[in-house]
Formats: structure tokens, C-alpha cells, sequence
């Protein structure tokens, strides 16, 4: 910095650290409004599934397998505790979501893979039927 030798400079060097703060000071809130906006439920549920689908499809998988699993434990448990529920309740209620989650997320991958063999069936019945003779 050059040394200031009167009060015209000094008012200039004065007015444009100014400049220079409010600058800075507009670049920190965007940043920290941008920052505060990516936390919020909505945007990280939204990067969250974005970042699955550029997964493999052994992760999507697993994923759907887990959310099923745990939306199911979780009526269940809604279910089970009713309306005014009690400590015997509420313990139950953790139980059955943790057993249901747990048993859907091991029966899920069996259950779409039954799914899948019935619509492969039902695909070769179709292409058959319109393969055949005509009348």
C-alpha cells in the first residue's frame, strides 16, 4: 500500500476499504444463503436421489430394498401403537417396526424376483400367441 501524505488520500483509501467490505460482505451472505439452502430436508432428499440414480444398479437396489423396508416398519409400528400409546405399546411398536423392516428388507429381493419370472412368463405367452398359426 502507498503511504498516505493527506486527508484527500486518506478519504479515498478510507472510501474504497468501504467498497471492498460491502463487497466481501454481500459474496459471505450469498454464500452462506446458498449454503443454508442446500441443508434444507427438501434439497438433500433431492440429492440424494439424484446421486442414486447415477449409482450402480446393485446400489439402486439395495436402496429401494431399504426404503421399502423401513416405510413398511414404520405404518406398522404407527399401526401397533394406536392412538394413546402407552410404554408396553411404544415397545412393542420398536419391536415389530425393527422385526417388519427387517424381514421385508431380506424378502424383497425374493419377492421382486418372483415378480420378474412371472412377467418373463407372461411376456413369452404373448410372443407365442402371436408367433402361432393363424386361422
Amino acid at each position: 500500500m502507498q503511504k498516505i501524505s493527506n486527508t484527500a488520500e486518506l478519504k479515498a483509501s478510507i472510501r474504497e476499504l468501504e467498497l471492498k467490505t460491502q463487497r466481501q460482505e454481500s459474496v459471505l451472505k450469498s454464500d452462506a444463503r446458498s449454503t443454508a439452502s442446500s441443508f434444507k430436508p427438501a434439497n438433500l432428499l433431492k440429492a440424494g436421489v439424484k446421486e442414486i440414480r447415477n449409482t450402480t444398479p446393485d446400489m439402486k437396489t439395495m436402496a429401494i430394498n431399504t426404503f421399502v423396508g423401513l416405510a413398511a416398519g414404520a405404518i406398522t409400528r404407527k399401526i401397533v401403537m394406536g392412538r394413546n400409546p402407552g410404554i408396553m405399546r411404544r415397545t412393542l411398536g420398536a419391536i415389530v417396526q425393527a422385526g417388519i423392516t427387517r424381514f421385508i428388507y431380506r424378502k424383497l429381493p425374493v419377492w421382486q424376483n418372483k415378480l420378474a419370472d412371472i412377467q418373463d412368463k407372461s411376456k413369452l405367452r404373448r410372443t407365442t400367441r402371436s408367433i402361432g398359426p393363424r386361422s
